[in-house]
């Protein structure tokens, strides 16, 4: 098994929307494996889609054959702008229509900010190879990759805690949850500061990094 950590640098405001409170738009600090997998080139999806509705496990189940997977990225150093914006109802200047319909004139939209960085990690049986620079987000922000593979690793089993964000679905079912927060982030909501209880890779010279083993895409049936 091939591990690398991945180092994402945002080189533009990057926005989706976690959070909709009101008027404001917000951007959770944590991105997506789905996100990042079909960012990476790892997964493809349809260039046109007339239906509108994601194909999460037609896209992303082929990759489990080929033994990759990315984990969900966690926040290294980030920090945040907002934005206000505007709209106006047009229909009067179409169809010389007066609008009755009270609708808000502004929101505000709240998105991480440029040189904010993240890590995930990718596993695979065969080596890697990633694009340097990819598209992420509502505004397709550019994003810088940066991949290194970890020194050589070996398994052990027993209690532990992973120091990243985890997709539960990915590691629920051959790993036991013991503990952990939720992150809530559609479509499947990420947990953090998690404690399990299973197998896992371990570095002799990364103490801290502990990665679950036989992690891959599951979908709710």
């Amino acid at each position: 098994m091939h591990i690398y950590q991945l180092c994402l640098t945002l080189q533009d405001p990057l926005y989706f929307a976690t959070r909709e409170l009101g008027r404001l738009y917000a951007t959770e600090n944590y991105l997506h494996n789905y996100a990042l997998t079909y960012a990476l080139g790892l997964a493809k999806s349809c260039y046109h889609d007339a239906e509108h509705i994601p194909h999460y496990q037609e896209d992303l189940e082929p990759l489990n054959k080929r033994g990759i997977y990315v984990t969900p990225a966690r926040p290294v150093n980030f920090a945040y702008v907002t934005h206000t914006y505007k709209w106006a109802d047009l229909r009067y200047q179409v169809k010389m229509e007066q609008s009755s319909v009270n609708l808000p004139t502004f929101g505000r939209i709240r998105e991480l900010a440029p040189e904010s960085t993240f890590e995930a990690y990718l596993l695979a049986s065969e080596p890697v190879k990633l694009p340097q620079w990819i598209r992420l987000g509502k505004w397709m922000s550019k994003v810088q990759v940066k991949m290194k593979e970890l020194p050589k690793h070996k398994q052990s089993e027993g209690i532990f805690t992973v120091e990243f964000p985890l997709n539960p679905l990915d590691t629920m079912f051959t790993n036991q949850l013991l503990s952990y927060d939720v992150v809530n982030m559609p479509p499947v909501s990420l947990i953090r500061n998690v404690q399990m209880r299973g197998r896992y890779y371990q570095f002799d010279e990364l103490k801290g990094l502990k990665i679950p083993v036989s992690m891959e895409y599951r979908f709710q049936a």
